[in-house]
This record gives C-alpha cells, sequence and structure tokens, in this order.
C-alpha cells in the first residue's frame, strides 16, 4: 500500500491522516530502528513491534509500540513517546518492550508491512484499530512496505479469522461482530474465562469446549 493510499484509507476508517502536532514532526526523520518480537511469521501469532525515528538535528527520539494481532483484530493497542534522547528511549520504551519478550531487528518496509496489513485485515472483518494509531502509523508512512516480498500470514491455520480474549477485550462484542462479518463456523475463538457467563448464542456455545483448546501462538 503506497503512502497516499495508506493515509487515505486511515482518513476512511475515521483516523486523521494528518493530526496536528504529536508524531507529526517525526515523520520524516531518518528510520533509528525497528523490533520486531520473534515468532511473528506464524499463523495467529500475536505480534509486539516498536519503531523509531531519531531527528538529524536535536537527537530526539520519536517512538511508537504496536500490538498486532494478525489473527483478528489487528492493532488492539499502540503507544507513543518523544523522547529527548537516545538514553531516555533506550531506558524507557525500549527497555519495556524488551522485558515483555525477545524482539529481533527488522526490516522498516516488513514492520510497516505487518501492521497495515493487521489493520486491513482486521478493517475487513469490521474491527478498528487502536485511536493511538492514529499518531503511531505517522512513524510508518515514509516507509515502502509495498517493496516487502516477505508474506504476512493472517488468520489462524486455516485462513480463517482466530480470536483470542485479552483482558479488555469485550468478547460479546467481538464475537458478535465476527458472526455478522463471516457467519458461525467461518471463525475459531479460543475463550478465556467463563464462556457460560458471556451472552453467545447456544450455536456458539456448542463449539466452544472443542475451540478452547486450540494452541494460541505469540510471536
Amino acid at each position: 500500500m503506497g503512502k497516499k493510499k495508506r493515509e487515505q484509507a486511515g482518513a476512511e476508517g475515521g483516523l486523521a491522516a494528518r493530526p496536528v502536532g504529536g508524531m507529526a514532526i517525526a515523520r520524516d526523520w531518518p528510520v533509528y530502528e525497528a523490533l520486531l518480537s520473534t515468532g511473528w511469521e506464524q499463523p495467529g501469532a500475536l505480534t509486539t513491534i516498536l519503531f523509531a525515528r531519531r531527528s538529524p538535528t536535536s537527537g530526539k527520539i520519536a517512538a511508537a509500540s504496536f500490538l498486532v494481532d494478525l489473527g483478528c483484530l489487528g492493532v488492539k493497542s499502540a503507544q507513543v513517546k518523544l523522547h529527548k534522547d537516545v538514553n531516555e528511549y533506550n531506558a524507557g520504551l525500549r527497555a519495556h518492550m524488551l522485558s515483555v519478550r525477545p524482539m529481533e531487528r527488522a526490516d522498516p518496509n516488513l514492520v510497516a508491512k505487518i501492521i497495515f496489513t493487521g489493520v486491513n485485515y482486521a478493517a475487513n472483518l469490521g474491527f478498528k484499530p487502536d485511536p493511538i494509531f492514529a499518531q503511531a502509523e505517522l512513524l510508518l508512512l515514509a516507509t515502502s512496505p509495498e517493496t516487502c516480498g516477505v508474506e504476512v500470514p493472517t488468520g489462524g491455520e486455516d485462513g480463517k479469522p482466530f480470536f483470542v480474549n485479552g483482558p479488555y477485550d469485550n468478547v460479546d462484542k467481538v464475537m458478535a461482530q465476527l458472526m455478522r462479518a463471516v457467519g458461525v463456523g467461518n471463525f475459531h475463538y479460543m475463550i478465556q474465562g467463563d464462556a457460560a457467563a458471556l451472552n453467545l448464542p447456544d450455536e456458539v456455545l456448542a463449539q466452544f469446549e472443542q475451540e478452547r483448546e486450540r494452541p494460541r501462538i505469540e510471536g
């Protein structure tokens, strides 16, 4: 997806393509680094990404982190922070991200492709990214994900949407949207918690026991 198309897609999805302030000042700074969690390429992976740009004049670091659900929901969360220098960045957001799970340096175009692929896949299912993505994506707009030849898998092992709820997901809402988008039997899920307490249709609850045993892969 080209730069202009990505900006247009953001605007059409209710996101501000060119918000004032924030990460807008850093959109054209040179890329400092891109970090990607290991195992991201496995179907249904939950992937973490850290993307940073550095000012060639002040040395400030503009960084954004992304939690990308390639199985269903796209960008589940995003954070942005402007650091005064490399030391503050290394001790702050970077250190936190590396403490959560192993990450490796990656091609900036690849990480941008992963992020936008996740956003587009989720959009086709009716899900929007974290609102902070409107700022975080500004650091990605000067990348060229369309030049990256690496395939980015979406959905679960069989290509169908695969939803695994996190602590902040509205399970009833997500399941209802999946049923509207693709229909019962055309997606997989693993619900953590008491499914019987949720407002789910009987045909969905009937599949719960067999679906809950499916493995979840974290990239």
